[in-house]
Parts: structure tokens; C-alpha cells; sequence
């Protein structure tokens, strides 16, 4: 398989939820992605071959995760680490930073699992961008105008938020381009219609470092995409792993669904980050849930070597 980088640098804003308006997380999943390029394809009439080839394993791609400069960072593995200064094992305030830590720099990552990991990168995210909380009113007839709150996060000049790819041949690249191209006007994440979530795209070279994690065969794998393996992968899988349940819900994100918006199913997957010795390939799913048509699930598995 080949492999490309998309940085997404943002214009606005950017909500993406965690279930309300007044939290928001700082990087989405993938499938938030999804579910965003497939309305891209269907503006197209692509839909049915993007499914395609992304059911068929042919298209894959990751979370979204930060940049920061040339750093690029990835979600902490979920493996037990111990560190060879023992000066540092009994370190309250090391522990606390080691605990909070969620992203590592890509370099860095044998210097992890090593227990050598750079103290200078711990808190690294607080160069990454800030919150904001904005108050809006909504305005519903003849109603008394509601106020609420929008909680959103603005990335810092020279930073945002990039996803890995996975193709099998050039077509397929030019697919994602074009998805990537359009997506970028539309936005990804909440309140689109008020300009958040807007972005300019680039697609960048993978850093050797990283490319030579994704082509390693090795015995502990870090899982770089929220996913789900078939129901008779499970038990195997499950050997040998380290990993964290996520709830994955939302809203079905199309006019034609039904008469008013309809919550989707919740979804429990595995959370990028977490480690397996024994990898899948996860799966689309297929939910109707009482709408007009299907909605499809993106729960497909990225992983690296480590």
C-alpha cells in the first residue's frame, strides 16, 4: 500500500464535539472523515466508488492528529513503559506530565518505548492553538431568542491538524484529492454554517521515520484509527492487547433521512492509541435505523508498526 499525509491548516475556528456545544475536542476521528467525504462524493456522484474502494480495504485512512511545525504526533501508545532513570520512577510532577501526555512526536516514538522519552516534548500541545467560547442566539419564530454557548478552538500560525492515507494505486489518490479539494470549502466538525471547520489542504511526504513504522512487521501495533474488527476476529485479537472503548454517536448528517434529524446508533470501537499483536482490518457498517436510506459507519483499522 502506498501513503500520503493531507495537513489540514485552518482558516476559522473549529468545533468538533464531544456531545454539546459548550466543550469541544482539538482533532476529530476518522469517521468524522468519512462521513465528510462521503457527502463530498455523493455532491459528485462518486459515492458508490468511494465506498467501494474504502470497504475493499483500498482506501484506509487515520485519525486526524496534530502538527506542529515539522513535528508530527501521534496518539500515546497504550503500552507499559519503564523508564531506565530511576531518579525519575518516584517523580510525582514527571508522572502527572507523563499521565496527561495524549500525543508524542513521531520521532520520538522509539524513545518512548525505550523509557527514554525527551522531557522537553511533554507538554508540546501547548503550543498547538487555545480555546474560545462564543455566545450566538438562536432565533426559532416567534420565540424568545435563546442564547448559548459555542465552545471552538483556533490553532496557533504553523499548526493544525494532518491525516494519514492509504492507497492502492494512483486513481485512488486522485479520488481522495478531490474529496480533500471540495471538503476544504464545505468544512469538517460543527456549526459549518457559521464558518467553522474551514481549511486549506496540502498534501505532504510522509516522514521517513513514519514510513518506516507503517511498512514494519512487528510483534505490537499502534492503532491509528478509531475501529472495529468482525465479530469472529474478536477473541484474537483481543490477545495480547492494551486498548481504550470510545462511544461514537452523533447525529445522521443528511436532509433526506427523515423529517427531523436523527440521532445515529452508538458505536463502542476501539480508540486510536491502543496496541494489538494480532491485527484486522476492520469493517464498514451498514445501520437504516428507521431513515430513507442506509448510513454507513466507517470502523476500518490503520495501523503502525512499532
Amino acid at each position: 500500500m502506498n501513503y500520503t499525509l493531507y495537513c489540514l491548516e485552518f482558516i476559522n475556528g473549529v468545533h468538533f464535539g464531544r456531545g454539546n456545544l459548550d466543550s469541544s475536542e482539538i482533532t476529530f476521528h476518522a469517521d468524522t472523515l468519512f462521513s465528510a467525504l462521503f457527502q463530498e462524493a455523493l455532491k459528485m456522484k462518486k459515492q458508490d466508488r468511494f465506498l467501494k474502494q474504502v470497504s475493499d480495504g483500498k482506501i484506509i485512512f487515520s485519525d486526524a492528529f496534530p502538527y506542529i511545525g515539522k513535528n508530527y504526533y501521534i496518539p500515546k501508545p497504550m503500552i507499559a513503559v519503564q523508564t531506565e532513570d530511576e531518579s525519575k520512577q518516584g517523580d510525582s510532577r514527571q508522572k502527572k506530565k507523563f499521565k496527561n501526555l495524549k500525543y508524542i512526536p513521531v520521532s520520538t516514538l522509539a524513545d518512548f518505548v525505550n523509557g527514554t522519552f525527551p522531557e522537553e516534548h511533554m507538554e508540546d500541545m501547548k503550543y498547538l492553538g487555545l480555546y474560545d467560547m462564543k455566545v450566538s442566539v438562536g432565533i426559532h419564530g416567534m420565540e424568545e431568542p435563546e442564547p448559548f454557548r459555542v465552545n471552538t478552538w483556533h490553532f496557533n500560525t504553523g499548526t493544525g491538524l494532518y491525516v494519514l492515507a492509504g492507497y492502492e494505486n494512483e486513481s485512488d489518490r486522485e479520488l481522495l484529492d478531490e474529496l480533500f479539494e471540495s471538503l476544504q470549502y464545505t468544512g469538517i466538525g460543527g456549526k459549518k454554517s457559521s464558518g467553522l471547520g474551514r481549511f486549506v489542504y496540502k498534501v505532504c511526504k510522509v516522514p521517513e521515520d513514519m514510513m518506516g513504522y507503517l511498512k514494519k512487521k512487528s510483534e505490537k501495533n499502534i492503532l491509528l484509527s478509531t475501529a472495529l474488527p468482525e465479530d469472529e476476529e474478536l477473541e484474537q485479537v483481543m490477545k495480547g492487547s492494551s486498548y481504550l472503548l470510545i462511544k461514537r454517536s452523533g447525529f445522521v448528517d443528511s436532509s433526506e433521512y427523515a423529517l427531523q434529524q436523527m440521532r445515529k446508533r452508538d458505536l463502542y470501537v476501539f480508540s486510536s492509541g491502543s496496541c494489538f499483536a494480532h491485527t484486522f482490518r476492520g469493517r464498514i457498517i451498514e445501520e437504516r435505523n428507521g431513515g430513507k436510506h442506509p448510513v454507513f459507519r466507517y470502523a476500518k483499522a490503520f495501523f503502525m508498526g512499532v
